[in-house]
């Protein structure tokens, strides 16, 4: 590509004496991908395949239904709180479900039925909600919350329950 470029370029530089014209060649920034590998984290993994298949963020976010701004978190931060919609979404836009490596525990433990992870842990250690709320510093409604589905854990409350499940 970059050749054919330079050889446009040439051409056009030898005739911009003999036509009584401007010319002006634009060509489309080209990403830098950044290399993965076993250890990238999720949003790195997921830009890379993005970029990869020529996907803009935007575009990306259009075709979702989500600001791109949430994109670019994902890819380019650590997330204290993941949305666990997006990024299924996102994974089976990407169609890359085969190839995402899941090192993040949090992400994992999120994208894989975080509730009954939960109840699971109180049953087999005879612990009531309350009992839970304490051991991690919550409230009573938080837990509810959690086991609920109505609200997700954060990764720092994630790291906590993780301590005691060992």
């Amino acid at each position: 590509m970059l050749e054919s470029c330079a050889l446009i370029s040439k051409l056009f530089y030898k005739l911009k004496d003999k036509l009584d014209t401007k010319i002006t060649l634009k060509t489309h920034a080209v990403w830098k991908i950044p290399q993965i590998d076993k250890n990238s984290t999720i949003g790195k993994q997921i830009k890379y395949y993005r970029r990869l298949a020529n996907i803009k963020q935007t575009d990306l976010c259009l075709k979702l239904g989500y600001d791109r701004g949430v994109l670019d978190r994902i890819e380019n931060r650590e997330l204290k709180l993941v949305n666990v919609k997006l990024i299924k979404d996102i994974i089976e836009e990407l169609d890359i479900e085969d190839k995402i490596v899941m090192n993040d525990d949090y992400i994992a433990f999120l994208l894989d039925n975080p509730i009954q992870t939960i109840l699971d842990f109180r049953k087999k250690n005879n612990l009531k909600q309350i009992d839970l709320a304490r051991m991690l510093g919550k409230s009573l409604s938080v837990v509810r919350n959690w086991e609920t589905g109505k609200s997700q854990m954060t990764r720092v409350s994630y790291n906590k329950l993780k301590k005691c499940m060992s």
